[in-house]
């Protein structure tokens, strides 16, 4: 116990480090979507959303499924001997081979490719390049999070957006209106960091070269396991919505929904962030067999949760009406009805990603990944059915579908688990669901009104049906800070009179 509070300021400070980073490289990216959109155009930004799609294809299949085993090997090696040389190149010989595959496909198709995405075979070159340079950069960072140099972490993922907002920032209107032009400032901006973390990290870090057999091996079985992920990540994505768009509309209805997507993805961060905090603590509730904690957290303390980012997500679609053709131009106003229904799925998400790490904790991998399959399957099914007559709204509606099918999965997973009405949180998302039915189905004033007002009086509603906000929520919060006063030696009744409101909670549940 005292070693988890040792190290509980240090987790903080890492935590803090990777929330700055992260959310400084969203805001980055913000500003590059602000200044691309307007020196593209809804047709260019549709093709940059294309050649970032082939370089994003080349990420899933070739290297990301072995992210995770390196920052998790590499941990372990550097806890021990100070180093994590060993797994690097043990991975590096796992990739090597499909780098070298990717790299002879890519040359042999180059000529339907170029086709396919409208530019002369050697601008190719540059694509390619930019996944080099990407798959550099991520295989960094994970060596900075297996060293445990969060900072450093957080401070290389701001710093690739801060350098492509400079590039495009800077660079003349004349030489921005090309979107390959776009695609060479991210992959300067890769280069110039790689090179930077290369620098921080110093040459020993990965010395001596050898390849380890047996850590290769012990990386590829960890490993195995994701491919089914993160190859699937190729159809359970938006470049499946990318592909069925050009072919069955225009590259214009690509940009659109590149927009509506790019956004989405930003507020889903939330829910992500709030995803890593719940692992570790999941796990050691797990760990020590409280169950009765992790009934208490998830009966009464997530759907507090739920609601506040279901109201917020709520209320920021309202803004969003008004503020996408505002801030990227007048021609992407047909991005905010996509962006409406894709809201619908964030909410999906938000309940995926509080209830993975539970699942995770119980050692229920399987059965998430058979979720992800079912979810790609149905994403599958829907996608080249209803984007053909619907556009960029049939290709949001099969996410919503997709995204629903995994949280209604895991919500009734987590609920044969821990016999608790899990499912019945899924009503939390009901002020998105009021406020894209408003979008979708009126116009100006009348959006604002009803939108606004159907946000509110849906979480009245379901505050009054969640029972939240009532006075034994209050007692117990008052105690869980009476707990926190006790741990600095100011309140030594206080684990006591903590034990007997959990136990008072409970038997309200």
């Amino acid at each position: 116990m005292r070693d988890s509070l040792h190290k509980m300021p240090q987790l903080l400070r890492h935590f803090l480090a990777i929330s700055l980073g992260n959310y400084g490289a969203l805001a980055a990216s913000f500003l590059i979507s602000i200044v691309v959109t307007r020196r593209l155009g809804v047709e260019q930004f549709g093709r940059l959303s294309l050649f970032l799609m082939v370089s994003q294809v080349l990420m899933l299949v070739v290297a990301n499924w072995t992210q995770v085993g390196l920052i998790r090997d590499g941990s372990q090696e550097f806890s021990t001997d100070g180093s994590i040389a060993r797994t690097f190149w043990a991975r590096l010989s796992i990739v090597a081979p499909l780098l070298t595959v990717s790299a002879a496909v890519f040359f042999s198709a180059r000529g339907p490719l170029a086709v396919y995405l409208e530019i002369p075979e050697g601008a190719l070159a540059l694509v390619y390049g930019h996944f080099l340079l990407a798959f550099v950069l991520a295989s960094l960072s994970a060596v900075l999070q297996a060293r445990q140099q969060m900072a450093t972490y957080g401070a290389v993922m701001f710093s690739e957006k801060a350098v492509s907002l400079l590039l495009v920032t800077v660079l003349p209107a004349s030489v921005l209106n090309n979107p390959l032009a776009v695609v060479g400032c991210y992959a300067t901006s890769a280069c110039l960091i790689s090179a930077g973390t290369v620098g921080v990290l110093g040459w020993r870090t990965f010395l001596p070269i050898r390849i380890d057999s047996a850590a290769s091996h012990a990386l590829l079985r960890f490993s195995l396991p994701f491919t089914l992920t993160s190859w699937a990540g190729l159809f359970g994505t938006s470049w499946l919505d990318f592909v069925v768009l050009k072919w069955s509309r225009s590259v214009a209805d690509v940009g659109l929904y590149a927009l509506a997507s790019q956004l989405a993805g930003v507020i889903q961060q939330v829910t992500i962030t709030f995803s890593t905090l719940l692992l570790p603590h999941f796990s050691a509730l797990v760990g020590s067999g409280d169950e009765a904690r992790i009934k208490v957290f998830v009966d009464k303390w997530l759907p507090y949760w739920f609601l506040g980012t279901s109201a917020t997500f709520g209320l920021a679609l309202v803004v969003a009406g008004p503020a996408v053709p505002t801030v990227f131009g007048q021609h992407f106003a047909e991005s905010v009805p996509p962006l409406a229904i894709l809201m619908v799925a964030t909410t999906a998400l938000a309940l995926y990603n509080a209830f993975d790490p539970l699942l995770s904790a119980y050692g229920a991998t399987w059965a998430l990944v058979k979720i992800t399959l079912g979810s790609v399957v149905i994403k599958l099914a829907l996608a080249p059915v209803l984007i053909p007559p619907l556009g960029v709204a049939g290709a949001a509606i099969s996410t919503v579908a997709s995204y629903w099918f995994s949280a209604f999965c895991v919500l009734a997973l987590a609920q044969s688990r821990l016999k608790v009405p899990v499912v019945q949180l899924a009503w939390l998302g009901l002020p998105v669901g009021v406020a894209c039915a408003g979008l979708l189905l009126f116009e100006g004033r009348d959006f604002y009104a009803v939108a606004t007002a159907g946000v509110f009086v849906s979480v009245a509603l379901l505050a009054v049906r969640f029972r939240l906000f009532q006075k034994e929520d209050r007692m117990l919060l008052q105690e869980l800070r009476g707990r926190a006063v006790a741990r600095n030696g100011a309140h030594p009744a206080g684990s006591r009179s903590r034990a007997v409101r959990l136990e008072d909670v409970e038997g309200r549940g």
